[in-house]
């Protein structure tokens, strides 16, 4: 589910810098800035660079529609979904002297979000099921903090924003319990729990 976020953003933000600029060539990349090893990634000179920095556990969503009915009178008891906020870095990793253009990429990014803030599967059919929704905010950190982001990368500074990506959900749909219906006055069937 992350992988098929990252993979809808990239698209999506080549197909917009592609029209917006008139280039032939994807400049967006889903990756590290640095390998584990701690040296540069490869495939990252001169792109946009779409980095996961963390992930949030969102609290506030309950899931209270855990049964799947089976077609009889039975039901299917599912573990609640896990509910994701994902902050995402995008980095202009241009060498210096792309200083200017690294800039420019960078703004027409923010304009990208900035005019389609919300993402969903009616909107965009080219958006990977189970994906149904995303919502990118900007999330704003002192220098400090950020400081401390660009230290944990392994990397130097470049030009970049933070975006909160809410809300990914995350649920493998095996059945944990199977729990027959019970009939109702009306003849309907219930879960019984």
């Amino acid at each position: 589910m992350i992988a098929k976020a990252l993979i809808f953003i990239t698209e999506l933000l080549n197909k917009e810098l592609k029209m917006s600029f008139g280039i032939n060539d994807d400049r967006v990349v889903a990756s590290s800035l640095i390998n584990p090893d701690g040296s540069i990634a490869g495939n990252t000179e001169n792109k946009m660079v779409v980095s996961i920095i963390n992930l949030e556990h969102e609290t506030t969503m309950k899931s209270m529609n855990n049964y799947i009915k089976d077609g009889t009178n039975n039901y299917g008891k599912k573990t609640p979904p896990v509910h994701l906020n994902i902050y995402v870095l995008i980095s202009a990793n241009y060498d210096s002297s792309n200083y200017l253009e690294a800039n420019k990429m960078l703004s027409a990014v923010i304009g990208v979000f900035q005019a389609h803030p919300y993402f969903s599967k009616q909107t965009n059919p080219e958006m990977q099921s189970p994906l149904e929704k995303l919502t990118f905010e900007i999330f704003n950190l002192p220098i400090n903090e950020l400081s401390h982001i660009w230290s944990g990368i392994g990397a130097k500074y470049v030009p970049s924003i933070i975006y909160k990506l809410r809300m990914l959900a995350i649920q493998d749909n095996i059945i944990k319990a199977e729990i027959p219906g019970i009939k109702g006055l009306n003849g309907g069937a219930k879960p019984n729990n």
